[in-house]
């Protein structure tokens, strides 16, 4: 049943936050700054903002992530709250991943409305040897700590060659041996 979904749709979103890091921050500014300090200010700026979440990864990892979400673009996770759980679906395009209810993506499609959108910006690499992750909610859908933990899902997921294989892969391009129930009790749900 999923297969059927997600062999049929496609994405297809217009952008609603930041695609290039010029858009965020001054980049003459953040370039003359140590990676260290990168760091810092990346965190710091996005610790209290309720609807967004950031994140940093190295180069090596970078090369890694872009590898792994170019081959096996669709990710499903199911996410605990209270009262039981719900299941996002997300999608890689470029440096952006875009996530939807997967409810909402068996009924509408590409026509479904993001709810959450991870941006991945590359403009660092060279210079700093990082990328810088920023993860923007979208109409309050899901709150700060479910986006927390969906972007951590995510990058362990995508970086850890074990779960990358035996479900990412296997989601992308094994479908028919995709085992749900085994999905869904990683996350003891």
């Amino acid at each position: 049943m999923l297969n059927s979904f997600l062999n049929k749709y496609k994405f297809a979103f217009t952008y609603p936050c930041p695609r290039k890091l010029r858009e965020i921050v001054k980049m003459s500014l953040f370039e003359r700054e140590s990676k260290d300090q990168v760091i810092s200010l990346w965190m710091e700026y996005h610790k209290e903002k309720q609807h967004n979440v950031a994140y940093i990864v190295s180069k090596d990892e970078y090369e890694i992530l872009k590898r792994n979400t170019k081959e096996s673009p669709l990710f499903l996770l199911p996410i605990k709250r209270k009262g039981g759980h719900f299941q996002l679906i997300g999608q890689s395009q470029t440096n952006s991943i875009l996530f939807t209810f997967l409810e909402e993506y068996k009924k509408s499609g590409s026509f479904s409305t993001p709810y959450f959108i991870l941006t991945i910006f590359d403009e660092l690499l060279a210079s700093k040897q990082l990328a810088l992750i920023r993860g923007d909610i979208m109409d309050y859908k899901i709150d700060k700590d479910e986006a927390t933990f969906l972007t951590n899902q995510f990058l362990k997921f995508y970086m850890t060659p074990e779960l990358y294989e035996k479900y990412i892969y296997t989601l992308n391009h094994k479908q028919h041996e995709f085992n749900y129930d085994d999905f869904r009790n990683h996350f003891q749900i």
